[in-house]
């Protein structure tokens, strides 16, 4: 018996989280890890996406290995983990639930009918599509993939001009519109087992998901649990999970607007961890992780989460992106004793390009805190302090 993993990261340890299984562990990468000896049968795949021969030599592999756990931790695997789920009859996710937390026109059409408040939306096939939807209900709006992640190709439109345009370049394919919202925006993580959470908890964006777009960093803070909006953001999580077809264990990342006249949006839902620094900054408060935890219950372990919060102790994370030009310096260290982790994914000298989703950076630093207000504040002190520290080409005259 083996498990099959699909893996497109440096950052899930499966063969560390799993040491206590007497199993063999078949890799599937689009990435070269420093553990590659480690599993008992791996293969580079350039683009899982892009060749189509992934899932037969999955088929293949089965034949000999009998595979009884399939593992795709990334957005852009599920359905496909789900459909060889289903080939091989095993337990897991099936395809009616993936494709559910995966099509974000089917997501919200069932939400709505379990009873979830959703902003008005539809798909567009065509240009004439787009139209019809503004002319019913205005300016400004938000189109994005029906299958996206990482808020990519989302775009927001307020005039004509600015759809002119778009449909001037060509309208992409698998496209769905949106009422733009106005408010505030927040997440919610967590793990459930057999319709039981076993964990979630709520934070607040700082910024919001497009912040990217214009160039600014983005940030989130974890929630004080016994606030009221985090209350209802847990029930509102509850009604939404029970409108979409579940699985024995389901990770979740949920995405809800505040409006300003005080109600909850679903914005999407996905059945994964959430990205970014979402699961260091749970980690950092609470003492578990996320992503081990989803991966051990998988693979049929009997885990049960062991939280650790000290009292009062709270955290959030700050993403700060590339922009276009060459960087000639950041921050070696940070001069604040309350960030707690400051990771940089690049060096000076490096010509880099303005993100293309919410999760692109040049750094990432969490902070802890014992209030929201209290993390809010440094987080937003730290990013006026690390954007002032850092200086492009551009900037020089260069």
């Amino acid at each position: 018996m083996a498990i099959l993993i699909f893996n497109r990261s440096k950052s899930f340890h499966f063969k560390e989280w799993l040491s206590d299984l007497n199993e063999e562990l078949v890799l599937f990468t689009q990435v070269s890890r420093s553990d590659l000896d480690n599993y008992n049968h791996v293969e580079m795949i350039e683009s899982f996406d892009q060749n189509g021969w992934t899932e037969i030599r999955a088929i293949e592999l089965h034949k000999n290995f009998n595979f009884h756990t399939i593992i795709g931790h990334s957005e852009y695997d599920l359905i496909r983990a789900a459909r060889l789920r289903e080939k091989f009859c095993i337990r897991g996710q099936r395809v009616e639930s993936a494709l559910a937390f995966r099509n974000k026109v089917l997501m919200k059409q069932l939400a709505a009918k379990g009873g979830v408040e959703v902003p008005t939306f539809r798909s567009v096939n065509s240009s004439i599509d787009l139209f019809e939807f503004i002319e019913e209900n205005g300016f400004p709006i938000v189109i994005k993939p029906i299958d996206g992640g990482g808020s990519r190709h989302t775009q927001v439109l307020y005039n004509f001009d600015e759809m002119k345009l778009i449909l001037q370049q060509g309208l992409p394919t698998n496209l769905m519109v949106e009422k733009f919202v106005s408010g505030e925006m927040y997440h919610v993580d967590g793990i459930m087992r057999n319709g039981e959470i076993l964990f979630s908890c709520a934070s607040r964006y700082i910024n919001g998901c497009l912040a990217f777009t214009k160039g600014a960093s983005l940030g989130s803070v974890i929630l004080d649990k016994k606030s009221r909006i985090s209350n209802r953001l847990h029930q509102a999580l509850s009604t939404v999970l029970a409108s979409l077809p579940g699985a024995p264990i389901l990770a979740f990342h949920a995405e809800f607007f505040h409006t300003d006249d005080d109600r909850l949006l679903l914005c999407e839902i996905a059945s994964r961890t959430g990205g970014g620094r979402i699961i260091d900054t749970i980690r950092e408060v609470f003492g578990i992780d996320l992503n081990r935890l989803w991966i051990r219950l998988q693979c049929g372990l009997d885990e049960t989460p062991q939280l650790t919060q000290k009292a009062d102790q709270l955290a959030g994370f700050l993403i700060v992106p590339p922009k276009n030009g060459k960087l000639l310096h950041l921050p070696k260290v940070v001069p604040f004793e309350w960030v707690v982790d400051y990771t940089s994914s690049v060096q000076p000298g490096q010509t880099l390009q303005n993100a293309a989703s919410s999760v692109d950076s040049i750094a990432t630093l969490i902070v802890k805190g014992t209030t929201e207000k209290m993390v809010e504040s440094r987080l937003n002190q730290l990013n006026e302090w690390y954007m002032n520290e850092l200086v492009w080409e551009e900037e020089w005259g260069g």
